[in-house]
């Protein structure tokens, strides 16, 4: 009895900590991290010596807990930073995340600065409210998707700012896709479909080839279509375009 207690506790007590629970995050962050390791693979990335593996592994742990950081910065934001836990779970992620990725920061710390903005602006968006509205939403995908440059300025020691288009472009369309299903307006399909025909722009002027951005046609049909579609469905149906994502990405990147 008083070990199923004990156990029980323990449950109890693993479902207080605030890890991201949104499984399409987790998605766009594994897709990411598959994606930089792929196409430093294609790319040929030098040798850079024998600890290079494990560094990215604290690179990639690092950022994990960073994502986490996520919730509980929100809470406390929502709570005008009175509870001490909110606060305390954002500092233990965030500096603990930070810490894994010190030999990161060493060199990437410069190049990737100007990023830091997409994070202070995702920070004020939170900070006013904004958790749900579709611009924070893209901006939280353009932090996820940063991911993708920075696991490839581990390996190989280089910014590769397509590969972070590539990516960002790809998944964010996943935003919009939800939105339409959501919303199902008139304004939100054409949206889709322009912003499939932006990105697709971008990869062309970009030199990424266009084949990798073929999963989007299903965007295209969706909002042509419109046909009832549970939200768990679309899940599934962007984690399939997210595998096939990959997959082009590995035959397709130069």
């Amino acid at each position: 009895m008083s070990s199923l207690k004990k156990n029980g506790e323990g449950r109890i007590l693993l479902m207080k900590i605030p890890f991201v629970r949104e499984w399409g995050s987790w998605v766009v962050f594994i897709a990411s991290v598959s994606a930089a390791l792929i196409t430093s693979s294609v790319a040929g990335a030098p040798d850079r010596g024998s600890g290079a593996s494990s560094f990215t592994a604290f690179t990639i742990a690092g950022l994990t807990f960073l994502i986490n950081s996520k919730n509980p910065l929100a809470s406390a934001m929502r709570t005008g930073w009175k509870k001490k836990g909110h606060v305390a779970w954002f500092l233990f992620f965030s500096l603990f995340g930070l810490l894994l990725m010190a030999h990161f920061l060493v060199d990437g710390i410069r190049p990737f600065s100007p990023f830091s903005l997409l994070a202070f602006s995702y920070a004020v968006l939170l900070f006013r409210g904004k958790e749900h509205s579709l611009i924070t939403e893209l901006n939280g995908f353009a932090l996820l998707t940063l991911t993708a440059p920075v696991v490839y300025f581990s390996v190989t020691g280089d910014l590769s700012l397509r590969l972070y288009a590539a990516v960002f472009l790809f998944f964010a369309a996943g935003v919009f896709k939800v939105r339409v299903r959501i919303r199902k307006t008139l304004n939100y399909r054409w949206i889709m479909a322009l912003y499939c025909a932006g990105a697709s722009l971008m990869y062309f002027l970009l030199d990424i080839n266009l084949i990798i951005l073929l999963p989007l046609i299903e965007n295209i049909l969706s909002v042509l279509l419109m046909r009832e579609e549970k939200l768990r469905a679309t899940g599934y149906i962007e984690l399939t375009k997210g595998v096939l994502f990959l997959v082009l990405l590995a035959l397709f990147w130069e």
